[in-house]
């Protein structure tokens, strides 16, 4: 079992965050303790495993919610159809998201030459200079 704190830091959440996934239902009701403190257990932390890579990957709460009713052994086409659409839609935009990141590396890594080229032309022409003193 693990404290809100630890689940929090490990997800690099808030705790407002995961109090408030599981009011909406994203999370599983969570155990409390003796004096009423949370706990996570191993399929509460599979689950908001589940949810924070959807986050990142950009899907909305409603999106993991029924990405989330899939975990569950849903047996409606519909839904699994509706769960492939958006994974396919994030995988998408995943892409786009890695060449605009292999875009910018392009630049910078131009720029890291260009800067490397002046500096040598700059370390070249003060050791002209010192050799003509």
């Amino acid at each position: 079992m693990q404290t809100i704190k630890q689940v929090a830091e490990q997800f690099n959440v808030t705790y407002d965050t995961l109090r408030y996934y599981e009011k909406i239902g994203l999370l599983p009701p969570i155990k409390r303790g003796a004096q009423g403190r949370r706990e996570y257990g191993a399929a509460e932390i599979e689950a908001l495993n589940k949810i924070v890579h959807l986050r990142q990957l950009g899907a909305s709460i409603a999106e993991c919610q029924q990405i989330m009713k899939l975990s569950e052994n849903s047996r409606d086409v519909a839904t699994f159809d509706e769960g492939i659409a958006i994974l396919q839609r994030l995988d998408q935009e995943l892409n786009e998201r890695i060449a605009r990141i292999n875009q910018q590396k392009g630049f910078l890594k131009q720029k890291i030459g260009r800067f490397e080229q002046a500096r040598q032309e700059l370390e070249n022409g003060s050791k002209k200079a010192a050799a003509h003193s």
